[in-house]
């Protein structure tokens, strides 16, 4: 039992987190739930997913977990948008970071151009989810916004593979790459700090799904359009993303989309 309006709950002997107004008022652990007073129900299939909830748990107000949950949720099941699974940390912590520095006055205008025309489902998705977090957190983030959670949608797009479990070679492999890339970044002198961990934890979540899943190249006209205009306007930062780039392709054989060094720009402009 998590609140009055939440609870973890066992469904066909597989872990799910419940919502409903007073799902849980007067109830203790182990009582039956109604399933009539269940609003919406997150199934924890894969040890993945139950590290991703317990990871957030530990930063995020669960309430901002639920939310974006449902955004997710409405993207796959109303509009069949099949995405990888480390989404549900990315967007959720994207979610409760960026009310904070709304609420300090700090929030900054996304670094994308308008991608509305490019990607309609994406955008149509986040602006589902503007009013999902209206409704729910009765929080009215700019339009701009919706930029940065299409792009979130578009980084993210796929299909999750079963799990398995990964090999230790190949476990070391993709460590050693990790360090390799930390190692660079850190000669550029962008490091974990109190003030940059949000955007360098969620880079390095980033990478560590990515270097986990093969994935076939997606040639797309249109990232490779933002590419060379973030590269004509973010130069260091886009150096920077380029050798990421580099050492991945060089040590993983990994073919990498042009999408993807846009996230890395876009991350590492914030981080420096």
């Amino acid at each position: 039992m998590l609140n009055n309006n939440i609870a973890i709950v066992k469904k066909n002997h597989e872990q799910a987190i419940a919502m409903g107004k007073g799902l849980v008022f007067q109830k203790k652990k182990g009582d039956l739930l109604s399933e009539d007073a269940i609003q919406n129900l997150f199934v924890l299939k894969s040890e993945e997913s139950k590290q991703n909830f317990s990871f957030l748990l530990k930063d995020v107000p669960l309430d901002f977990i639920t939310t974006a949950y449902e955004i997710i949720e409405n993207a796959i099941h109303n509009y069949q948008y099949s995405v990888q699974e480390y989404i549900y940390v990315t967007l959720t912590d994207h979610i409760y970071w960026n009310y904070k520095k709304l609420m300090k006055g700090e929030y900054q205008n996304s670094l994308l151009p308008d991608i509305s025309k490019q990607y309609p489902k994406e955008y149509q998705i986040a602006k589902d989810g503007l009013r999902i977090i209206k409704e729910r957190l009765d929080i009215a983030f700019p339009e701009d916004e919706l930029k940065n959670i299409s792009i979130h949608f578009i980084n993210a797009q796929g299909k999750t593979p079963e799990p398995v479990t990964t090999p230790a070679d190949a476990y070391e492999e993709q460590q050693r790459v990790m360090q390799i890339i930390e190692e660079a970044l850190r000669k550029r002198n962008i490091v974990r700090t109190e003030k940059t961990q949000n955007f360098y934890d969620r880079l390095m979540i980033h990478l560590r799904y990515m270097l986990e899943r093969t994935e076939e190249e997606r040639v797309d006209e249109f990232a490779e359009k933002m590419e060379e205009d973030l590269k004509k306007d973010y130069p260091d930062a886009y150096s920077v993303a380029e050798e990421m780039y580099r050492i991945i392709v060089e040590n993983t054989g990994l073919k990498l989309h042009a999408g993807e060094k846009v996230y890395f720009t876009i991350h590492i402009q914030r981080l420096l």
